[in-house]
């Protein structure tokens, strides 16, 4: 009896490598930490986020966390669990954790991707881009919650009012 190794296909380019090229395409900052790891400086509408992405090779999964440094006030951890829970309700990609450790609240996504670890540019940039977006959109709404002590459906409520312009 032998023993044969099932080798997985390796990919023409490094899934991280492909996010480094897309930051660069945004023209935003990064750093390669290592081999499985790189971190993104995204700039948001209320303040700059740090995006980390990791590359598990044996799960071919990518994974990412922007923490938007916020914590939810030790008194208010079910409130604020309670705000993470309605704003994923109106997420089509990724979502907010409320991490035990620190009550951070973190902006999280992931993707697996087929075994050779492929992504295409144009995926790269909208994964970013999705964050961003997500991020933009709710930030305001856990601002409240933690800083202007509002309930949570009155902190989703003030976020989401549209406005016709920019003054």
């Amino acid at each position: 009896m032998s023993i044969e190794l099932i080798r997985k296909p390796k990919s023409a380019i490094h899934p991280l490598e492909v996010f480094e090229n897309a930051a660069a395409s945004l023209d935003i900052e990064m750093e390669r930490v290592a081999d499985h790891e790189l971190h993104v400086m995204l700039p948001c509408v209320w303040r700059d986020i740090g995006l980390w992405f990791t590359w598990r090779d044996e799960l071919s999964t990518l994974q990412m966390g922007a923490p938007i440094d916020l914590k939810a006030p030790a008194g208010r951890i079910d409130e604020a669990s309670r705000l993470v829970a309605m704003v994923n309700e109106r997420l089509w990609t990724g979502h907010f954790d409320l991490w035990t450790e620190d009550n951070a609240i973190v902006f999280r996504n992931a993707a697996i991707l087929p075994e050779n670890g492929t992504i295409e540019p144009g995926q790269a940039v909208a994964f970013i881009r999705a964050a961003g977006e997500a991020i933009d959109r709710f930030y305001p709404a856990f601002n409240f919650l933690v800083w202007g002590g509002k309930k949570p459906n009155e902190a989703l409520e003030s976020s989401l009012f549209e406005t016709a312009g920019n003054a």
